[in-house]
């Protein structure tokens, strides 16, 4: 009899199906929510893949990213840095890029994932995804334009850095900016089709204390039009930014 097909990542037994028309065939484990794609079965006596629950880099990683890590990295620290992490992310997606014309990394791949690999996008694009987007995974995979599963799976494990360990890359940590002047902050209680580069400041400095921050897009997806000039409508009354609020109590929560 067949073994029962087991999530790659944790091992749990009977991983739902994801079948979409016209995509290749998926699977999501019901315990850790790893998605993944079959593959062939496992080379009789090759070990089975190390686990990696419990690893403090699962948090930030995906499993065979946390195996190739364990296996080819010198010191780690459990909570890296920005320029730690995006090596990491970087020469993992270059090891999973040329694995198909590379038997060198072909075997390094296999050494750590049982499944074919799909390279994801850049750590940078995820992160700028993320920042542009108010840190909401859902309008980051949209503007990514991606949707598949592993996509959204390294979207969620760099919102969770973002949230942790990277929270001092985020914009709301960014040095409080210049209040800005009323008559502008009052200009676009209305808001604008399109915005020129002195009304972003203002907004940004309304809503949300900086000069650099998330796209105006983003902001409007992530709260539409008619929260924005609510709270444009609170900094003027009151001072405070219900909306930055908003966002840091949404990455406090991850």
């Amino acid at each position: 009899m067949d073994e029962p097909m087991t999530c790659v990542q944790c091992g749990h037994p009977h991983p739902a199906l994801i079948a979409r028309r016209l995509r290749p065939v998926r699977y999501s484990c019901r315990s850790c929510g790893a998605v993944f794609r079959p593959g062939p079965p496992p080379t009789p006596g090759r070990p089975r893949l190390a686990p990696v629950d419990g690893d403090p880099l699962a948090a930030y990683l995906p499993a065979p990213m946390v195996r190739w890590v364990r296996q080819s990295a010198g010191e780690i620290p459990a909570a890296p840095d920005r320029a730690t992490l995006a090596r990491w992310y970087k020469g993992f997606d270059a090891l999973v890029a040329g694995a198909a014309a590379s038997a060198e990394s072909r075997t390094a791949v296999e050494r750590v994932s049982d499944v074919p690999l799909d390279v994801s996008p850049a750590f940078s694009q995820v992160c700028a995804a993320l920042h542009a987007t108010c840190y909401d995974p859902a309008l980051a995979l949209a503007r990514l334009g991606r949707d598949e599963p592993f996509v959204a799976e390294r979207v969620g494990h760099l919102r969770h850095w973002l949230a942790t360990a990277g929270r001092s890359t985020t914009w709301l940590e960014a040095a409080e900016a210049p209040p800005p002047a009323r008559e502008a902050v009052e200009d676009l209680l209305t808001l604008p089709e399109s915005f020129t580069t002195d009304q972003v400041r203002a907004l940004f400095r309304a809503l949300f204390g900086v000069d650099k921050g998330p796209s105006v897009p983003g902001v409007r997806a992530r709260f539409g039009d008619e929260r924005i000039r609510q709270a444009l409508l609170a900094y003027l009354e009151t001072g405070e930014r219900p909306l930055r609020r908003t966002v840091a109590d949404d990455l406090d929560a991850t």
